[in-house]
């Protein structure tokens, strides 16, 4: 990141930052050094012409084994951090599945709808060529978002569906219905800051509505996530709000979801190697088996 003082930003330094993003966003990622022989890279070209990089764990897995898609968060607009291939590669030892990181458009030069057009690409080819797997959909913050809207896109395509979802402190409304409750965990929250996620994700979504199911995937057809769908989130993030919304609307229609909250936590705690985030991995691990 670009600021020490992110969290409490000013407007300026926030564009400034999406500018970073943007010239940063055009060079190609490369795996952290301790973690190069545990991955592999690919390329896929969307037919909107983004050219996405593809990361594949090469811990030992077989060819029949379950595949887990992996949606890396960062507010839409940064690249995968090291806690992310930290993660993927733990999650890959304790399941021995194979897992695969599609790194997707961001903002400020793409927005949500360009990266919904690459990704349900990615899928159409992806699920082709490996129809007679289980598919798994895991994503942190945004990129749980992500993971839930195309989730939503592949039901409305008759694509393949996938047979389990893992979200970790996702945000599932960009309306922000609840903004006084989020404004009042806010003192609790060491890593976001509201405001300066209002300001980033009115970037990200471009000319598209923000109640759009592109955007805020909680207006979307919930009945769309799988059966066996995971959320995990800490109390002390203001995304709790959006878990906690997200909970409450599946218990309404009566669907199928496991959650747990993790008191005193903060937003996506299970990808640092503390003992909560652990401890999430072990339930989550439990969960998809």
């Amino acid at each position: 990141m670009m600021f020490s003082g992110l969290r409490d930003a000013t407007p300026e330094q926030v564009q400034e930052e999406l500018e970073h993003c943007r010239t940063m966003n055009a060079k190609a990622v490369r795996v952290p050094r301790i973690f190069r022989d545990k991955f592999t890279e690919s390329h896929f070209q969307a037919s909107n012409g983004y050219d996405m990089q593809l990361f594949s764990s090469s811990v030992s897995h077989t060819s029949d084994s379950p595949i887990v898609v992996y949606f890396h968060g960062g507010a839409c607009i940064y690249q995968p951090v090291f806690f992310h291939w930290r993660v993927i590669h733990d999650m890959a030892i304790r399941t021995h599945y194979e897992y695969i990181m599609p790194i997707y458009p961001k903002s400020p030069a793409y927005h949500c709808q360009d990266n919904v057009e690459a990704l349900i690409d990615f899928y159409r080819h992806f699920s082709e060529q490996h129809n007679d797997r289980r598919i798994i959909f895991m994503g942190d913050s945004a990129g749980a978002c992500i993971a839930i809207v195309l989730a939503q896109e592949i039901k409305r395509l008759n694509l393949k569906a996938i047979s389990d979802l893992v979200l970790i402190s996702p945000c599932v409304d960009f309306t922000y219905p609840e903004v006084q409750k989020m404004r009042e965990i806010q003192p609790l929250d060491t890593m976001l800051q509201l405001d300066r996620i209002r300001f980033i994700t009115e970037t990200w979504r471009g000319d598209i509505p923000a109640n759009h199911p592109w955007v805020s995937p909680i207006y979307g057809d919930l009945t769309a996530l799988p059966a066996n769908t995971i959320l995990v989130y800490g109390s002390d993030e203001i995304l709790k709000v959006d878990s906690e919304m997200l909970l409450r609307k599946m218990n309404e229609q009566h669907l199928s979801i496991q959650a747990r909250e993790y008191p005193k936590m903060f937003h996506t705690f299970p990808m640092f190697p503390i003992r909560e985030g652990f401890d999430a991995l072990k339930w989550i691990v439990k969960c998809l088996k």
